[in-house]
Order: structure tokens, then sequence, then C-alpha cells
């Protein structure tokens, strides 16, 4: 199917197929703008009759400002459920430029993610996530950086958290949750010069 018009055109299509419990499916898309900026990709899926799977896709494209964008992944599940596989996503253009990426395999996932303002300055995020344990992340740019991480042990949730500002000023937290029992919180905090401080 597609679509034309004042702004630009536009189209895609499919299938999808069944066939003795197994699922296959097909996709690609597109769009033009007047402007300049364009828009391409396309996507698979295929399922099995065991319960294991594949699936992956691509887009890429620009805007009419001059700005570039793409990204494209690829993941896969076996009989027992699990999953694996990664993706990548960047883009730039007159404002700066990011990256991203993720990943999954035996119950853990990461992904970290990294952008450039026009001006250079960098920010840059990472985190992990572990099934049925918890994840952590921390971060870091211009103004500071953060830590924190969450895990869960023996039905108590706790969590941990350090920021620190660019002035010298920090901040230190921990809070815990047991059902049943309540919530406790204790946290530090610092002044740009190190004396400690009221966190509130």
């Amino acid at each position: 199917m597609g679509a034309a018009g004042a702004r630009g055109n536009a189209g895609g299509g499919g299938y999808t197929n069944w066939s003795g419990g197994s699922t296959t499916h097909q996709g690609r898309h597109w769009a033009n703008g007047v402007n300049g900026g364009s828009f391409s990709g396309h996507n698979s899926y295929s399922g099995n009759p065991d319960g294991s799977a594949q699936a992956n896709f691509s887009n890429a494209g620009h805007t009419a400002a001059g700005g570039n964008f793409s990204s494209d992944g690829a993941y896969s599940r076996n009989a027992n459920g699990n999953w694996s596989g990664n993706s990548q996503s960047s883009g730039s253009g007159p404002h700066g430029s990011y990256q991203t990426s993720t990943s999954t395999a035996n119950g853990v996932t990461t992904h970290t993610a990294t952008a450039t303002n026009a001006n250079g300055q960098t920010y840059e995020h990472s985190g992990t996530y572990t099934q049925g344990q918890g994840y952590s992340r921390s971060g870091s740019g211009p103004n500071g950086s953060y830590n924190t991480a969450v895990n869960q042990t023996n039905g108590t949730t706790t969590r941990n958290t350090q920021v620190s500002h660019a002035s010298g000023a920090s901040y230190n937290g921990n809070t815990s949750y047991t059902p049943g029992q309540g919530i406790t919180h204790n946290a530090n905090c610092t002044n740009a010069s190190g004396a400690a401080v009221s966190c509130n």
C-alpha cells in the first residue's frame, strides 16, 4: 500500500504466513518528504512449533535539516523461552549526535548510551538488568555523575544511590523494603566544600 500528497509520499507492505505450526513475517516501509527527508526500513519474524523464534529489524533515514539516523537489531528465543540478541541505534544532526547499544543474553540485559550536544558536551549512561536479581545504572555529564543499584535478596529490595555534582556536592542514600516490615532509609549529603549538610 502507499500514499502521496503535498508533503511527500510513503508506502509499505508485508506478508505473514502460518503453516504447520510455524509463523513467518516479512515487512518493509518507506517515506519521502518534499523537503528532502526520508525514512526506510524492514523487519522480519519467524516462530517455530517448539516455541523458539527469531526477529530482526533495520531502519535508516535523514531529515531535511541534515540529520541522519539508523537502527538495527536481531533477537532470538530458544524453546525454553530464553531471549538473546542485540540492537544498536545512532543519529547525528545540527544539535549533536548519539549512539546506543542494547544486548541480552543468559538473563542479563545491558544498555549503553552516549550523546554529545552541539557544544561538544558529552553525556554517558549505562545500565545492567539481571532477571530476578535487580539492576544497576550509572551516568555522567557536564553537571556531575550518578550511580544507582537495586537488588533483591531473600524478599528484601535494596536501593543504593550516589550522586556527585560538578560543584563538589554529593548525595549517598540507601533504601530497603521488606514486605510486612516496612521501609528504612538512610542518607548522607555534603556541600561543595565537602562539609556534611542536611539532605532535606
